[in-house]
């Protein structure tokens, strides 16, 4: 089969089931999966203590790069999931979408078809704590030791590739720009940088053993909600870029021995910690005069004069050119719910950068 058969192929499968962990759904997926390969692979890939499906398409011992995606979903019970496309987005009907992260299991297999070597694991029960990514740092250190870099392909937005996770470092700034770099290729299409507002995914248990950890933004939004898409135009361009990425010749800079955690109370970690558990007080702290601004410009927009958010969200986004930002966004197609969710956010204390960069999500186009 060719790379975009199987890419089709598997997303329309992965997103139009419901796979909680454990369930029945979910071992008849992955089963699926395996007897989806190609062929050569199929009798060597095998399923480990955790039922992780392993892939092992490595030729040399050059091959020094692991590739992760979860399959299961967070939602509650099995079966099939309804699914209503448009040429930029699919949704789900009254359901959580589960891109997260059918869309990188589906990533996976494009990648083992178009010829990318590396080792694959599809983990079980990311959304239950990292079941399976868990077990391989307890059970199979050794395997794990053999990698210089653990790509995951399960992170929201449209242009993140993760440098911390929750609690530290889990790769070099180095590595990630030279990744981002990697996957834009001087092409407009792709807008990828660094980010270390990472949360949690598969790699963080590896951090210890393996230099290397990302994740990157495969395109969904709103994961975890009825609300949750996925971007196609993110998710097409990011499909043709992972193809021609020389994976392995990527620079390997962090020592996984030394920790490098989030430095002080007043890190993203802290603040996310806080400010979503809606702690935060506006008439306890001083005043956060980038909130008001984000705020006020949210306000404008429901008005719509889109200047002022346009110019907040490139600044949070692309520091660097935030002209190239805005040309990135088109404010035609953005819903007045995802404003009203912005504003009440902004009301309650969420992150300013996580809200921006959610409204970029629904704003980007190709």
């Amino acid at each position: 089969m060719r790379a975009t058969t199987v890419l089709n192929k598997i997303l329309n499968t992965a997103l139009s089931t419901k796979r909680p962990h454990g369930s029945a759904t979910n071992v008849k997926f992955t089963a699926w999966l395996k007897d989806n390969l190609p062929f050569d692979l199929q009798k060597g890939s095998f399923y480990d203590g955790a039922g992780n499906l392993h892939v092992d398409n490595r030729t040399q011992a050059t091959h020094k790069t692991l590739f992760v995606a979860h399959v299961d979903t967070v939602h509650r019970n099995e079966g099939k999931n309804k699914i209503t496309k448009t040429k930029t987005h699919w949704r789900a009907k009254g359901d959580v979408l589960g891109a997260d992260d059918g869309a990188g299991v589906a990533l996976l297999m494009h990648m083992i078809w178009g010829g990318v070597h590396g080792y694959y694991i599809f983990t079980q029960g990311e959304e239950r704590g990292g079941v399976g990514a868990r077990y391989l740092a307890d059970k199979m250190p050794t395997l794990l030791g053999e990698f210089d870099r653990a790509i995951a392909f399960d992170r929201r937005g449209i242009d993140s590739v993760i440098t911390h996770q929750g609690w530290g470092r889990c790769c070099s700034d180095t590595f990630g720009s030279a990744l981002a770099d990697a996957l834009m290729d001087g092409s407009d299409n792709l807008m990828m940088l660094n980010d270390d507002t990472g949360v949690y995914t598969d790699t963080a248990e590896f951090t210890d053993i393996i230099p290397e950890c990302t994740n990157i933004s495969v395109g969904y939004a709103r994961e975890h909600t009825q609300e949750e898409s996925l971007d196609l135009n993110h998710y097409q361009h990011l499909s043709q870029a992972v193809l021609a990425v020389a994976w392995d010749s990527l620079p390997v800079d962090r020592d996984p021995s030394v920790v490098e955690p989030a430095q002080g109370v007043g890190s993203w970690w802290q603040t996310y910690k806080t400010t979503s558990q809606y702690d935060y007080d506006p008439t306890d702290a001083e005043p956060d005069y980038r909130r008001e601004d984000a705020i006020d410009a949210v306000l404008d927009a429901q008005y719509g004069h889109y200047d002022g958010l346009a110019q907040m969200v490139a600044e949070s986004i692309w520091p660097d050119d935030t002209g190239l930002a805005i040309r990135h966004m088109n404010f035609k197609g953005l819903k007045p719910s995802s404003l009203d969710w912005a504003l009440e956010c902004l009301e309650h204390g969420e992150d300013v950068d996580l809200i921006l960069d959610s409204l970029f999500d629904e704003l980007h186009f190709a």
